[in-house]
C-alpha cells in the first residue's frame, strides 16, 4: 500500500525513530485514545457530543496523514495536516479534561508524540527540498 522505496530514499533526521518504535508507540496511543473516549462516552454531560465529534475529527486527520505522506508523497501537505491535527488534539484534551480529568490526561502522551511528529515532518521537508515542489 505505501511506497516503501519513497520512505527508504528520503534523507532522515538523525533522531528518526526506527520502525519498531512506531509499531510500539502507535498501538499504545490508540489504546489510550479509546480508553479516554469510552470515559467521555459514558459521561452525562452537555459536552459529550462535542467531545465525540472532536475525537472523530482528530481521528480522521490522523488517518489522512499516512496516505498523504507515503502515497501522495506530499510531505508539506502532510505537515499541514499534522499541525491541524495537533491543534485539534489540544482542543480535544481541553474538552475531555472538562468532562473527566483522567480522560484528558490520558491524551497527553498522544499530544507529545504529535509534537515530535510535527518536528520530524519539518525536518523531512528541510532535508528533502526536492520533494513536494
Amino acid at each position: 500500500m505505501y511506497d516503501n522505496e519513497f520512505y527508504k530514499n528520503l534523507i532522515k533526521p538523525e533522531f528518526t525513530p526506527s520502525s519498531k518504535i512506531f509499531k510500539i508507540i502507535w498501538p499504545i496511543l490508540y489504546i489510550l485514545m479509546f480508553i479516554s473516549l469510552s470515559m467521555v462516552f459514558m459521561s452525562e454531560t452537555d459536552l459529550k457530543n462535542w467531545a465525540i465529534g472532536i475525537f472523530i475529527s482528530q481521528l480522521l486527520l490522523n488517518v489522512c496523514w499516512s496516505p498523504v505522506f507515503f502515497i501522495l508523497k506530499q510531505i508539506k501537505t502532510a505537515l499541514l495536516i499534522n499541525i491541524i491535527l495537533l491543534m485539534n488534539v489540544a482542543l480535544m484534551i481541553f474538552i475531555f479534561f472538562n468532562i473527566s480529568k483522567i480522560a484528558g490526561l490520558i491524551q497527553i502522551p498522544y499530544f507529545i508524540w504529535l509534537c515530535f511528529a510535527v518536528i520530524l515532518n519539518i525536518e523531512f521537508i528541510k532535508l528533502n527540498p526536492q520533494i513536494d515542489e
